[in-house]
């Protein structure tokens, strides 16, 4: 994530699908998108629920 992009819930952070997706957790991603409502505005990845997302909007 860059300067421009700071995790507005960084405490949830370690949960979000950049931070699982940095760390190659890639099947825990896949069980958060199975059904994807929401999209975020940073990164652009997909997830069921937005507590998944650092700035989601819905799909």
């Amino acid at each position: 994530m860059s300067e421009n992009e700071t995790c507005p819930k960084p405490k949830e952070h370690k949960a979000h699908m950049c931070q699982l997706k940095h760390e190659g957790r890639i099947e825990e991603m896949d069980r958060h998108s199975a059904n994807p409502k929401f999209v975020c505005n940073r990164c652009g990845a997909k997830a069921d629920g937005e507590d998944y997302l650092c700035n989601p909007r819905p799909l």
